[in-house]
């Protein structure tokens, strides 16, 4: 697992570095955090769901979260489309 954290914070670091390349300075961007913690978030949630072929309490057990918290982010996230056509448990 440590071998994939390294990984992962590699593309983080990648990914953050490209974004501050385009910036001439801190005054023209920011909400940066929220913006990068959603769209990993999303991301985790939707492959985690594709995996689970929609199953949302497996997909609870696989993240540590409550189902409820899952749903609540599916909704939030707008991946409400990943469910259709899917199972509910």
């Amino acid at each position: 697992m440590a071998e994939k954290k390294e990984v992962l914070g590699n593309a983080v670091d990648r990914f953050m570095r490209r974004l501050y390349a385009n910036v001439a300075d801190e005054s023209g961007i920011e909400g940066v955090y929220d913006l990068v913690m959603r769209e990993v978030e999303r991301r985790v949630i939707a492959a985690t769901l594709d995996f689970t072929d929609g199953n949302k309490l497996k997909t609870a057990k696989i993240l540590g979260l409550n189902r409820n918290t899952v749903l609540k982010k599916i909704r939030d996230l707008g991946l409400d489309d990943k469910m259709k056509g899917r199972k509910s448990e």
